[in-house]
């Protein structure tokens, strides 16, 4: 058997009570399509009955329905984005571990262990339990929000319609359970780093990338942004629902929800980033060291031949002038390598999946040139 088998075979998506139940209805081979249809298949189950419902009860049910943008939000964006963004976080992930291993970053002596760690994330992602714990925090989280009595299509008479027991028992609860979902397979992830941070690693203070050679970690996490650009739909949604209620009108408060979110999104996303700082010290702290040495014996050796020695050596070709910029070289990296594995890209990714819907709500709400009209008399 391949003794990186687990190594291989690493994902954090293909597993638990959804994924198996899944995988057994689903008959004969997965198609090239069946990711695009999944994800319009789960988003019809929770959006189109509540349309269906909403028909019989006449035109203004119906109007108020389709002017409920935080619904459509929910199960016409955000919930196709968490399905479809699967395969995508996944590979990325999946490249990730495998890179800890191709580029030689565990130690010998810490192999068997994070084979061992790799083992214990896809347990927890196959954990059963986990999941009907999710769904029973789906329905909880779902249950205890008031009712809205400006939402007629949920209501009829004294109490719920079709479409708001819909709603409710369904459409909601679907949504939720997938976004938190997410959230435990990023618990998951993190752990996963968390146990890796603890292993042997030889790290290099001289990698082009300043980090050690996990220059890669900051990109892998950044593959998280569809999801962050799903919650960050919704919360836009949201707040376009409060506005038009009346409970403001300046066009800041689409701004302000938003910048928090991107602000939360990047201290989520890349904390985990920080697990490493430690053995990230001491790389640097030994790089400092041995590079401070050699590049102090090189420097003399090269001063004694080149002004302390008799006729000046021929200067063209010297193979000296070569190793005097190459330990320059070396010792410039070892002295800017970082403490915390960063990427301006992968910052750049987050905080633009948060900020994107921004974008779209203002240009529908016309308040645009509103908020550039604020931004710039806030900066003069």
């Amino acid at each position: 058997m391949d003794p990186h088998s687990t190594i291989a075979e690493f994902s954090l998506v293909k597993g638990g009570l959804l994924f198996e139940t899944e995988r057994r209805l689903r008959r004969g081979p997965r198609k090239r399509h069946d990711l695009v249809w999944r994800a319009l298949g789960f988003s019809a189950i929770g959006w189109l009955p509540l349309l269906l419902f909403s028909l019989p009860s006449g035109g203004a049910t119906v109007n108020s329905l389709f002017l409920e943008l935080q619904i459509h939000a929910q199960l016409l964006i955000a919930l196709p984005v968490l399905l479809a963004a699967e395969p995508y976080v996944d590979g990325r992930l999946c490249v990730a571990v495998r890179q800890f291993i191709n580029s030689n970053l565990v130690a010998a002596d810490g192999l068997q262990t994070f084979e061992e760690d790799a083992r214990r994330a896809m347990r927890w992602r196959d954990s059963y339990l986990a999941e009907a714990l999710l769904l029973i925090l789906a329905y909880a989280l779902t249950f205890i929000t008031p009712a809205d009595a400006t939402r007629s299509w949920t209501l009829s008479g004294d109490g719920f319609s079709m479409a708001g027991w819909w709603n409710l028992a369904v459409s909601q609860p679907l949504f939720r359970f997938l976004a938190l979902r997410w959230i435990w397979r990023g618990v998951v992830w993190s752990a996963f780093l968390l146990r890796v941070s603890r292993l042997p690693l030889t790290l290099v203070p001289t990698h082009p990338d300043m980090m050690g050679g996990l220059g890669f970690l900051p990109i892998c996490q950044a593959s998280f942004s569809p999801v962050v650009f799903s919650l960050a739909v919704v919360v836009a949604a949201y707040t376009s629902r409060v506005e038009h209620k009346g409970l403001s009108s300046n066009p800041v408060v689409y701004v302000i929800p938003l910048v928090v979110i991107a602000a939360v999104a990047v201290v989520l996303v890349f904390a985990p980033m920080g697990f490493f700082a430690p053995q990230l010290v001491q790389a640097k702290r030994r790089g400092d060291e041995g590079f401070s040495k050699v590049a102090s014996n090189h420097s003399r050796q090269f001063e004694h031949k080149w002004f302390r020695r008799g006729p000046e050596p021929e200067l063209l070709g010297a193979p000296e002038m070569s190793s005097l910029a190459d330990i320059g070289t070396a010792f410039t990296l070892a002295r800017r390598m970082r403490l915390l594995p960063f990427d301006m890209r992968a910052l750049y990714a987050v905080v633009g999946a948060a900020l994107a819907p921004l974008v779209m709500l203002l240009v529908a709400d016309r308040q645009f040139i509103s908020v550039l009209k604020f931004i710039h008399e806030g900066l003069r």
